[in-house]
């Protein structure tokens, strides 16, 4: 790795050996690319992560090929854009490939309009009746993007209060082995317990069955993902929560994809995710108050992805006992540059959409700078500086729920040296080289 690259955020030397021998036996099917109509190519960032830091040179290598009998001649046009849409490079040059031969160049971006942030670069190629439009993401020294973090100063008695709140009820812990979703080799229990506001949480354990403690892993649900028992681990314990509205904890909370994270909107002291959050975190007092169904409490991880890397975020800033979380393409994070992002484009994403159509409605009497001041009270940036458990922080150049832009202000807030960084360059999820990284990652805190 290189040595400019900040020690918070290197691979340690076993993992990078590992990291790079997963990378090099499947690198080719990550960047093969299927044939241009007689055009082939073959296009890479000059560091493979496309996350350029320290004055390194930004830029790709372009490489391509004339698989057709016939002399090709034709242009190449790159265009960058910033996360507000602007264009900050273009260049145009021509190129000649003969009959199955090729054509390379070093495509270098940089210029005094690149500053820390993250890109998207398009290329276009036209040769005759051979066109196309490739589209690609990086990033410019991501640990210095500027975020405009606004944490309330009564942020933190606002969830002391709220944990109060969940202390007062009894959890009444209820498990029951389910012998319908046990297999030879893995116990499934279906946990039952009491949260905020009187709701029933429900969610699946898996033990393996061999003797002694196992290590655990926490997962918390996507948006409106139903979990359901890991019944194939045989590693370790897997507990996987639905929160109320999600799975088989919708007994009180019953919503659909639009009117979910929209329940209660106006008010921080009933909003959903007051409720969501407090269940997340009773979710984890399980696992700390059953160490007798084998659980290794000094080995627990946290883990989400989307909706669910909230959660994990959350429930790491509020109770310091586990040993790692990860975070796996966070959405809600930095609800102003979401809101900004989503005002360039002509189709509002997810979830912005969601509050737009609220915040548009009259009768909830809410405008966009109120649903700030109250989203700063679940954002989960204005958490991250409470987390003092490894992080693994995994997010991707192609998204547009919660862009890189948006994400990494989570990433910047979380104070701790043992945090590191993994951003998938041109993949809609994560890829291959990641999951494979996350489970040396897991292993190796574990």
């Amino acid at each position: 790795m290189n040595s400019r690259v900040p020690k918070q955020i290197r691979l340690s030397t076993a993992l990078w050996y590992c990291y790079m021998l997963v990378f090099t036996s499947i690198s080719m099917f990550c960047v093969a690319q299927p044939p241009l109509k007689g055009i082939s190519y073959d296009i890479r960032p000059f560091r493979k992560e496309a996350i350029f830091r320290n004055d390194e040179k930004v830029g790709y290598d372009v490489r391509l090929k004339n698989n057709t009998g016939e002399k090709i001649r034709g242009t190449l046009k790159a265009f960058v854009k910033n996360y507000k849409g602007e264009q900050v490079f273009n260049q145009e040059m021509g190129f000649t490939m003969d009959a199955r031969r090729g054509f390379s160049t070093d495509l270098k971006l940089e210029n005094n309009l690149t500053v820390p942030g993250f890109y998207q670069l398009m290329l276009a190629i036209n040769a005759g009746r051979y066109n196309d439009t490739l589209y690609y993401g990086y990033g410019v020294d991501p640990e210095k993007i500027y975020s405009n973090v606004n944490r309330p100063s009564d942020f933190d008695q606002f969830w002391e209060d709220a944990k109060r709140d969940l202390i007062n009820i009894d959890p009444k812990f209820r498990v029951t082995r389910r012998g319908d979703q046990s297999t030879r080799d893995v116990d499934v229990f279906l946990v039952e317990f009491q949260s905020l506001d009187f709701q029933t949480i429900r969610g699946w354990l898996s033990v393996p069955k061999e003797k002694g403690k196992f290590k655990v892993m926490y997962e918390l649900p996507g948006y409106l993902q139903d979990m359901r028992p890991d019944s194939l681990r045989k590693d370790m314990a897997v507990f996987r929560l639905n929160v109320r509205g999600h799975g088989n904890s919708t007994d009180n909370t019953n919503a659909d994809f639009n009117t979910f994270n929209i329940i209660n909107l106006n008010d921080k002291n009933k909003y959903i995710y007051r409720g969501v959050y407090m269940d997340a975190l009773r979710g984890l007092e399980f696992i700390y108050r059953h160490e007798h169904l084998k659980l290794d409490v000094k080995k627990v991880i946290v883990k989400g992805e989307g909706q669910g890397a909230v959660l994990a975020a959350v429930v790491s800033a509020l109770d310091n006992r586990p040993q790692g979380c990860v975070l796996e393409r966070p959405v809600y994070v930095d609800m102003r540059t979401l809101f900004f992002m989503a005002e360039t484009q002509k189709v509002k994403p997810w979830p912005v959409l969601n509050f737009q159509a609220y915040i548009n409605n009259p009768r909830n009497r809410l405008n966009k700078e109120n649903l700030f001041r109250i989203w700063d009270y679940f954002d989960p940036v204005n958490f991250a500086p409470n987390i003092r458990c490894k992080v693994l922080f995994g997010h991707n150049m192609k998204n547009t729920v919660c862009p890189p832009q948006a994400a990494i202000a989570l990433y910047n807030q979380i104070r701790i040296d043992n945090r590191e960084i993994y951003m998938a360059p041109d993949e809609e999820g994560m890829n291959y080289i990641y999951y494979s990284f996350e489970n040396f990652w897991i292993k190796k805190i574990l």
